[in-house]
This record gives structure tokens, C-alpha cells and sequence, in this order.
């Protein structure tokens, strides 16, 4: 079993290994500018790439810094975003790999006073585990000086006083939507519930469903453009005129199509498409039709346009 480590533990294990590196992955929600300082102290000719969540709301209330992202990709460090990121996993070259709490910022990695009290844990590397962060940084869309400069642009109209106007997420023309689907892309409570990771992550795109649910226009708006229903709507349009679609078949799909590494259980992949199909009688009964026939389970297909 490995250990656990704290921030000051992980902080000086990091130290040790990052002058000798060759490559160095950092996976962290949150960047700040003390731990990009710290950060770049330690890099010799190493390569880069840190991949954050980087949303709106994160830089307004200081959670990241831009000034920060800005300096790494003018450092020459690849500097990548990930809207539903909460992971934090820091990878030294191919075999020494560390996880836990503890972000990129100066509380995370205990760099300033006060820091956070964090628990980590050096984990045994693993084919899985390598192609796990593989998937993150690939997955995850590349940030440039131009797209920081309009990100800029954004958040100077915003302050703390006003964060209830912040979007979560940035229009499409700075950020492209990640076509990738993930477990998180579905709503992981039933219509109406909140779920923990909606308030860890408020850019998931449920999460913001369900901030919106008492506008229902707007809330139905937002659920019709979700990457979990537009994904839908193409796997009944494909199968149309073939058959309807029965609960496992979907699950079945849907569980080869989610990028997830590892894999979720399928029991997991049912209960996601259990709420999907409330948030389907909900917001689109005028577009699919969920149905049982005699005593088998829930049927679904396209609702014919008359």
C-alpha cells in the first residue's frame, strides 16, 4: 500500500525529481502564479505540459491565474484546458507519478503560509495508469497567447461583485467543445438533484442545467445542446427505420463509446442513462419518445414529426 504524503512531502519529492526530468506532465484544476515561480526555478530542459480546468470563474475569483498561464506558454511550456478537470496528478518522466488533493498553487503545494492541508500519495506506475493521463492530455485543447489575450478580454468585464453573471464556460470561438464523451458529460443525479461534483465543478454541463432549471426555456435549451443528447439523438438517428432501441442496447452503446480510463461499471453507465432519460421527459418528450412495451424494459426512438 503506498503511503500517504502531505503537501511539504510531495513539494520536496517534486524538487528531487523535476531537474533531471526529461518530460514532466502536471494535471491540476487550479494553477496559480507562486507554484509556476516555484516551478520555473526547477526546470532545466525539461518538456512541459500542464493541463488545468482554466474556466471564467476560476480565474475571476483568483483560483488560477492568467498572468500565470500566459508566462508558461511564453516560457514554452504546452499549456492545455479541460472544462470538467478535477484530477490533480503530477507525472516526472514515464515511472514516477504522484496524486492526491494537493493543486498547482502555492496553498496546494504548501509554498506560501497557510497552506492547505492536503493528502497525497506516490502511486506504482502502471500501463493503465500512463495511458489514463495520456488520455487527459490529449483529450484536452491546446491554449495559445492569442486565446489567452480574448480570455482576457472576457474576465476584465467581470468582478466578484457581479459572479452570478460569469459563464461557466467560454463561447465556442475560445474554447472548441470537446467532442470526447465522458462520464461527467451525463447528468450524474436525477433531474431536479444536485450532485456533489456540481459544486466542484460548476462548468459540467449538467450542473449548469441545473443552475438555469428555473428558466425552463433556457434550461431545455441547454440540455438540447449537451454533448450527452446531441450524442443520443445521432445514435437513434443512425439505428432509424432499423429498430427502437431498448435500455441495455443504449447502455451497451453508449458504454463503448465513453472515454473513461478506467472504464466505468456498467451498473454505473445505467444509472447515468436513468437520469439522462428523466432529463428526456423533462426537456425533449416533443423529440424522443421513451416507451415500454408489454412487461419489457424502457424503449426509446425519435418521436415522429406530424
Amino acid at each position: 500500500m503506498n503511503n500517504l504524503m502531505t503537501s511539504n512531502d510531495l513539494t520536496a519529492a517534486l524538487e528531487r525529481g523535476i531537474p533531471n526530468c526529461d518530460n514532466l506532465n502536471i494535471i491540476s484544476a487550479f494553477v496559480t502564479k507562486p507554484a509556476i515561480t516555484w516551478l520555473e526555478a526547477l526546470i532545466v530542459n525539461s518538456s512541459v505540459c500542464i493541463v488545468g480546468r482554466f474556466s471564467p470563474n476560476d480565474f475571476i475569483v483568483g483560483a488560477s491565474n492568467i498572468e500565470a498561464i500566459r508566462q508558461c506558454i511564453l516560457s514554452g511550456y504546452k499549456v492545455k484546458c479541460l472544462p470538467n478537470l478535477h484530477a490533480k496528478i503530477y507525472q516526472v518522466d514515464e515511472d514516477l507519478i504522484f496524486t492526491g488533493s494537493a493543486n498547482m498553487t502555492g496553498k496546494g503545494l504548501a509554498l506560501v503560509n497557510e497552506g492547505n492541508l492536503e493528502a497525497c500519495t506516490k502511486v506504482t506506475p502502471s500501463d493503465s495508469s500512463k495511458d489514463f493521463i495520456k488520455r487527459i492530455v490529449n483529450v484536452s485543447v491546446s491554449l495559445t497567447i492569442e486565446m489567452i489575450d480574448q480570455m482576457q478580454e472576457i474576465i476584465d468585464g467581470f468582478s466578484e461583485s457581479n459572479l452570478l453573471d460569469i459563464p461557466n464556460v467560454w463561447p465556442e470561438h475560445i474554447m472548441p467543445k470537446i467532442k470526447d464523451l465522458f462520464v461527467s458529460d451525463f447528468p450524474l443525479s436525477k433531474q431536479g438533484e444536485n450532485h456533489e461534483m456540481y459544486d466542484v465543478n460548476p462548468s459540467l454541463e449538467f450542473a449548469i442545467i441545473e443552475a438555469n432549471k428555473s428558466n425552463f426555456t433556457y434550461a431545455q435549451s441547454l440540455f438540447k445542446n449537451s454533448k450527452a443528447y446531441c450524442w443520443l439523438i445521432s445514435i437513434l438517428t443512425e439505428y432509424k427505420g432499423d429498430r427502437d432501441l431498448g435500455f441495455g442496447q443504449i447502455s451497451s452503446l453508449l458504454h463503448d463509446e465513453l472515454c473513461d480510463d478506467p472504464a466505468p461499471y456498467r451498473r454505473d453507465i445505467k444509472g447515468i442513462q436513468a437520469n439522462l432519460y428523466e432529463y428526456l421527459a423533462l426537456y425533449a418528450s416533443d423529440e424522443i419518445e421513451v416507451y415500454v412495451p408489454g412487461r419489457r424494459s424502457q424503449v426509446i426512438r425519435l418521436t415522429e414529426i406530424k
